[in-house]
């Protein structure tokens, strides 16, 4: 079922729903948590490649090794504290072991979760689909407690209705979700935008990709803005106000600067702007041929480093509309480092929906995609559009890309709606 889940594909996925049956039912606590880590072993070992490539670059292959095996290790525990001898007990065991893997803490590393095959289970059920498979498993587990005659009518009533909601959904679809009409996501091949230049390459693209589109909604991947500023805007100016002339709306996964930096208040701030001349830089910036100043010696390395500073991993509505969204799970490690300034903010109450062009959007921000928590506490807030933006240039070439666009249309299909997935690779 692991490496099932580790393909990204729908089947393995859909595989996964089984998992609790193979972590509960053996006879012995031991063998439960064999079960369990031997589960999450194999689904996450695309973990390892992809954490080599993130942090690997200034450490050893120890440390993805050892977060690999840390991750499967605590997402583990659950199940081994919600075996019991008592089968009648895995009636609320199993799903209470569940709900632990899936709210935070362990949430924010709750990946591989069977609740992610409820879409194609029961695709346009929602709440009650969901249901079904976080129930299933400790409705049957707890049969065994019981006579031959009992069990085979709890377990005929049970797989029955399964069977029957995935034939009336099969033979009786809802439809497809209808779309807004012109939205428009857009996917890049930037790689890795933070390089010098590169942002000005993806930004030119943008603005021009907006100029040419008469989409009203353009969405494009996370951070292909590395870091949205007073310059930036500057640089922006010309596009967005002709986009909001035309009533086009841009949403730009785009890296924020933090808004509490230690030891400047905003007089310091105003003044640091006006030392720069932005309409001088930009008309200059606009001027250079970019590829032959960088290989060409035309710039120092120095000079276009920029400053580390804490950054905000957003999705800016610019253009006719105007309005910020925060990542809520940024990726742990690799972003969202505690007691670190140069962290990610984790921002569990922050909203999940954002309003866009009169639609209610559900955002799902790259890490966000594996995880279950963010996309329910969405749901909850009735979103109409469900929107995934990511940035896979470091896992590119492993399975991970591949099951968040998986989990998307999974979800997109549980709730019966429509759903756009923006991705640089």
């Amino acid at each position: 079922m692991g490496l099932g889940v580790s393909t990204g594909h729908p089947l393995g996925i859909i595989a996964a729903a089984g998992m609790p049956f193979a972590c509960l039912a053996p006879r012995t606590r031991k063998a439960a948590f064999k079960s369990a880590i031997g589960y999450y072993i194999a689904s996450l070992w695309p973990m390892v490649p992809g954490l080599d490539r993130y942090v690997g670059q200034s450490t050893t292959l120890l440390i993805p090794l050892t977060l690999w095996i840390f991750t499967a290790t605590l997402l583990s525990v659950p199940w081994t504290i919600a075996w019991t001898s008592n089968r009648s007990h895995c009636l609320w065991r199993a799903p209470l072991a569940l709900l632990a893997t899936i709210v935070p803490p362990l949430g924010i590393i709750g990946l591989a979760s069977p609740l992610t095959a409820a879409g194609y289970l029961f695709p346009g059920t929602r709440w009650t689909g969901l249901a079904a498979v976080a129930l299933l498993p400790g409705i049957v587990l707890s049969t065994l407690a019981l006579d031959l005659r009992r069990r085979c009518i709890v377990l005929c009533f049970a797989i029955g209705f399964c069977i029957g909601f995935t034939i009336d959904r099969r033979i009786f679809p809802p439809g497809p979700a209808e779309p807004p009409r012109g939205w428009i996501a857009v996917n890049t091949h930037f790689g890795d935008v933070s390089q010098p230049f590169q942002d000005f390459t993806a930004a030119q693209f943008i603005q021009q990709k907006a100029a040419e589109a008469s989409a009203p909604v353009l969405i494009f991947p996370e951070a292909v803005v590395p870091r949205w500023s007073e310059a930036t805007e500057a640089f922006w100016r010309q596009s967005l106000d002709r986009c909001r002339a035309r009533g086009q709306i841009l949403a730009i996964g785009a890296g924020l600067p933090a808004q509490a930096r230690a030891g400047q208040d905003n007089r310091e701030k105003l003044s640091e702007l006006r030392s720069y001349d932005f309409s001088t830089t930009i008309d200059a910036l606009k001027r250079i041929d970019t590829p032959r100043a960088i290989h060409g010696g035309g710039f120092s390395n120095e000079l276009i480093k920029p400053r580390p500073e804490p950054i905000d991993n957003t999705m800016l509505i610019v253009g006719a509309e105007s309005a910020t969204f925060f990542q809520r799970v940024p990726v742990p490690v690799g972003m969202w480092r505690p007691f670190n300034r140069m962290s990610v903010p984790l921002r569990l109450n922050a909203p999940g929906v954002v309003a866009i062009d009169h639609q209610r959007a559900a955002v799902l921000i790259c890490y966000e995609q594996l995880l279950i928590f963010p996309i329910l506490v969405s749901m909850l807030q009735h979103p109409t559009v469900i929107v995934g933006i990511s940035n896979t240039f470091w896992v590119d070439g492993t399975t991970i890309p591949r099951y968040q666009a998986t989990a998307l249309r999974g979800w997109a299909k549980l709730f019966h709606l429509p759903y756009f997935l923006a991705v640089n690779s």
